[in-house]
């Protein structure tokens, strides 16, 4: 049985820069350095060849299984708040995280600003972006235009998550947590080689969580959360140069949703905690399923892979309305009452490619990618006549409710794409990489045959880099390279514009990599400037009550970013990172404006925040008996952002602090976690709703105690 763990012991190298496909990378530790302060090198395979991460010519963070499980990172939130630029926030429901990164937002209505890949699989949506994260081996954050290898919809980057491998000899793990709210997790995973050429891994988890905040009007928590899932991998050694595995993963969860607050007016959206009272409590019912194949071949000319898989989501809430109790306000337009929306979304991905012998000066790589996917996304209000009682959606005559969205669309995208890497001296590579994209859509309301449309969109994606390496320990590097996100649909509804264009994005990129003080510190730096053609963003419309789909037709996004690790001593590990943003919109276009309000053009791009940092610290003392006391701080700085193209929903900005001590020993771990220790109310959403200005706020402080056991 040939092994394919993926080791990642790699503590102080776990936020450094990298590029490339990293899709399928494998990152392995090399041999331990002799000076315990010389930060441990990472060798990544990311463009189909042994590469040091510092000798590669984009920006990504890189996050192993050490950092993931001593900073309990389970989710978009957790590892955004580690990478320059990279911003999350929570909005509506658990399972809908919006996202920017560089300056570029995600969108409810279109597609993600970025490629989000699963063990090779892209997956098509948002709802298997926000997934939580189990056995986790390594996360790797790809920043800038990824399209020339990706595809569409990495105009913004790239996020690859890579599970565990199968171990060769049996292995078992528990972990069980237990936390504020009544809070109860409990994780489980074996892996296992039963067999000459046969090797498996399963997980499962379970989480049951009362929630923390409260809703002041019908006594129950907003944010509760029950779920349970499991995920499993099977791998075959067909023969020495042939690998099969069969990949599948299953969630299901009820969670508390769109705990929005009133708030004075938009002034107040951040701060302290605005006012929860819903007379509607809020249910959500979502399930994900998500399975996968993939084939490898080698030869002596190069490797074959091929990758099939599905996704199936599905997400059913019903929630109060106007976010309030208030009684009905008919003369000014204002009626409380439910909401319910379904969500449905279904993909097929297939994807082959061929890498060549990666020992020679010359190294290329071609890849064809089809997705067949499906989505329907229904949404109707229930009137509550009377606002101030205590309702659920059975409570509801049929006579009050009204069918506002009725949405069907299909999605045929199809591509070919290559890379070629050139070593024109020993001292300097050229990267070349183009691709090609066509997605066909179609879009319709079952209920108007008039709204029937189809419309196709395509892109060449080309990449170009120039890398230097003008030291052992120095690399500069430029690279030019465009990204695409397909237009679409908007949900139809009287005086929306029913379609809206593809975004592309043009970036430029220059950086350094260096590795100082003798190999105890690594620092990185990049300087970009992106020009993008139809920002996509997405507003809600108080007359139609439906989302709708603007492309900002000019935005000018600039920008600075630095990261590294540093090992001042062999107890000691501090990790940081630090981006500065400066987006601003030059134009619109008519179809959304005849005349754009006074004022907009100038303004930020809505959620962008202008800055964020992190830093974490790390302290390592061993105690004796093979025990090691593990004090781990870190922060997260995020700074001023708005929620509007008009820039009136304005946060200033916010602290988070977390801290963990655990006794970490070669089978077991007892840890206590705190997380939002300064309790930061901070807005992830914010805007005009029928009762006023709501915001949709952070977790609350959390203390929570988790042990876990290896065998």
């Amino acid at each position: 049985m040939k092994s394919r763990a993926l080791p990642s012991r790699c503590t102080l190298a776990a936020v450094l820069v990298a590029t490339g496909w990293a899709g399928e990378a494998e990152a392995q530790q090399v041999a331990a350095q002799a000076d315990p302060q010389i930060i441990e090198e990472l060798v990544v395979t990311s463009r189909k060849r042994s590469e040091n991460l510092q000798e590669i010519p984009d920006s990504v963070t890189v996050l192993g299984a050490t950092t993931i499980e001593r900073a309990g990172i389970g989710n978009l939130w957790d590892f955004a708040a580690h990478t320059p630029n990279l911003s999350a926030y929570g909005n509506f429901r658990p399972n809908l995280t919006n996202l920017t990164i560089r300056g570029i937002t995600s969108n409810q209505l279109g597609e993600p600003p970025v490629a989000f890949v699963v063990d090779g699989i892209t997956v098509p949506n948002l709802e298997f972006m926000n997934q939580g994260l189990i056995d986790i081996e390594r996360i790797e954050v790809i920043r800038g235009p990824q399209g020339a290898l990706y595809g569409k919809n990495a105009l913004g980057g790239a996020i690859n998550i890579v599970t565990r491998a199968p171990s060769e000899a049996t292995e078992v793990a528990l972990r069980a947590a237990f936390g504020e709210g009544d809070d109860k997790q409990l994780n489980a995973s074996v892996s296992g080689a039963p067999a000459a050429g046969v090797a498996y891994r399963l997980s499962a988890f379970l989480r049951k969580f009362d929630g923390l905040i409260e809703d002041e009007f019908h006594g129950g928590r907003a944010d509760y959360v029950d779920e349970a899932g499991f995920q499993g991998l099977l791998g075959f050694d067909l023969t020495e140069r042939t690998y099969l595995d069969f990949r599948a993963r299953y969630s299901k969860g009820d969670y508390g949703v769109g705990w929005y607050e009133l708030v004075a007016d938009e002034s107040a959206i951040g701060g302290k905690a605005g006012t929860l009272a819903h007379n509607v409590p809020p249910e959500d019912d979502n399930r994900l399923f998500n399975a996968s194949a993939k084939l490898e071949h080698s030869t002596a000319a190069g490797n074959f892979i091929f990758v099939a898989g599905y996704n199936e989501s599905k997400d059913d809430n019903f929630l109060d309305a106007d976010f309030s109790a208030l009684p009905p306000d008919y003369d000014n337009f204002f009626f409380p009452g439910g909401q319910y929306s379904l969500i449905e979304d279904k993909a097929t991905t297939l994807e082959a490619r061929f890498t060549s012998n990666s020992e020679r000066r010359t190294r290329w790589l071609l890849g064809a990618y089809y997705q067949d996917r499906e989505r329907l996304n229904d949404f109707d209000i229930y009137d509550d006549p009377i606002g101030t009682e205590l309702r659920d959606r059975a409570s509801f005559a049929d006579e009050l409710v009204f069918e506002i969205v009725r949405d069907r669309q299909e999605s045929r995208a199809y591509a070919l794409f290559g890379q070629l890497n050139q070593d024109l001296t020993d001292d300097l590579e050229l990267t070349l990489a183009l691709r090609y994209d066509e997605d066909r859509r179609k879009g319709e309301d079952p209920r108007d045959a008039a709204s029937k449309a189809k419309e196709s969109f395509s892109k060449a994606q080309p990449k170009a880099s120039l890398a230097w390496q003008a030291s052992d320990d120095l690399l500069a590097y430029v690279t030019l390279a465009r990204g695409f996100r397909s237009g679409g649909f908007n949900e139809v509804a009287e005086g929306v514009t029913r379609s809206f264009g593809a975004e592309v994005s043009d970036t430029a990129e220059v950086g350094v990599k260096t590795s100082l003080a003798d190999g105890a510190l690594i620092l990185n730096a990049a300087y970009f400037f992106t020009s993008e053609d139809n920002a996509q963003y997405t507003r809600f419309n108080p007359i139609t009550f439906s989302l709708e789909q603007l492309a900002i037709r000019e935005v000018e996004v600039s920008g600075f970013e630095v990261e590294g690790a540093w090992r001042p001593a062999e107890a000691l590990s501090v990790q940081f990172s630090l981006g500065f943003l400066d987006s601003e919109i030059k134009k619109f276009n008519a179809a959304d404006f005849v005349e754009p309000p006074a004022g907009l053009i100038g303004n930020a791009m809505p959620r962008v925040a202008d800055w964020n940092g992190s830093l974490t610290v790390t302290h390592n003392t061993p105690i004796g008996a093979g025990l090691d006391l593990v004090v781990q701080a870190s922060g997260n700085w995020l700074g001023e952002r708005f929620f509007d193209q008009e820039n009136l929903f304005r946060d200033k900005g916010a602290t988070y602090l977390n801290l963990s001590l655990g006794l970490e020993a070669d089978d077991w771990t007892l840890r206590l976690r705190g997380t939002n220790l300064l309790d930061k109310a901070e807005p992830g959403d914010a805007f005009f709703a029928a009762a006023g200005v709501v915001r949709f706020r952070d977790q609350p402080r959390q203390i929570l105690g988790e042990v876990t056991y290896r065998f």
